[in-house]
Order: structure tokens, then sequence, then C-alpha cells
């Protein structure tokens, strides 16, 4: 059985299919990665805010 250009073409979809499933992921723990960093940036500067409030005692 001789594949030719079917085998081409199967193999060229499936290195298609693994480059976007592959970026997809990459996108996704980007996403993440930025995500939590901007959530413990959040954190601190609330953090920093209370332990200045009770510092100062103006609560």
């Amino acid at each position: 059985m001789k594949l030719g250009n079917k085998g081409f073409a199967i193999s060229t979809i499936l290195y298609g299919m693994i480059l976007m499933a592959t970026m997809i992921l990459f996108l996704l723990v980007s996403n993440l990665s930025f995500s939590k960093k901007s959530t413990d940036d959040f954190t601190a500067q609330i953090e920093k805010e209370l332990n200045a409030c009770v510092e100062d005692k103006s609560c």
C-alpha cells in the first residue's frame, strides 16, 4: 500500500494540530502566571495599606 500524497496530508494535519495544541498550552500557562502575579501584587498592596492603617491608628 502506497500512501503518496495521503501520507503527506495526514502528517501535515497531525503536525499542525500538535503545534496548535502546544501554542494553546503555552498561552494558557502564561495567562495563569500573569493572573497569579496580579493577585499577589494586589494582596501585597492591601497588606501594606492595612499595616499603615494600624501604625497610624487611623482605622
